[in-house]
């Protein structure tokens, strides 16, 4: 019996150690994605006005900003999500956008509709309230498809 106690103090001290182990290794994780999140910051701070002169210009072309824009951000909230919003539009505005991509008695889906003008799906569903004889809808559900009516 004598002999058992040192051995059970040894995997005491052990299990102490692997603790204080683990700890520090976490700390020095923390303290590297500390660095990663400053470095991040501080590279989209130095192109942040390029790429919004950018992103204007792109806008007066009509071309929505590039998906790369959203990776980079996404990448850098550390898990967090970021609101998607997109620009305010006029109803004259869809209405125009929409003549352009319908015309030719085209037939379009809403998904079409929604990434060609830049809308979301309540402001569409608002645009159609406001302006019943606008459009000519057929099919229910997903196999919905839109066209200029007449």
């Amino acid at each position: 019996m004598p002999k058992s106690k040192p051995s059970l103090d040894i995997l005491k001290q052990f299990a102490i150690l692997e603790k204080k182990a683990a700890k520090q290794v976490q700390g020095a994780r923390a303290a590297i994605e500390k660095k990663i999140a400053k470095e991040v910051a501080a590279v989209q701070k130095k192109y942040a006005k390029e790429l919004k002169q950018l992103d204007g210009m792109l806008a007066r072309f009509g071309v929505s900003a590039s998906t790369t824009t959203a990776k980079v951000a996404k990448a850098s909230t550390g898990g967090k999500r970021t609101r998607r919003s997109l620009p305010k539009i006029s109803d004259e505005e869809i209405k125009a956008k929409l003549s352009q991509i319908l015309s030719g008695s085209k037939k379009v889906s809403s998904a079409v509709i929604f990434k060609e003008v830049g809308l979301a799906r309540p402001r569409f569903t608002a645009f159609l309230k406001a302006h019943k004889g606008f459009l000519h809808i057929e099919g229910n559900k997903r196999s919905t498809t839109y066209s200029l009516k007449g």
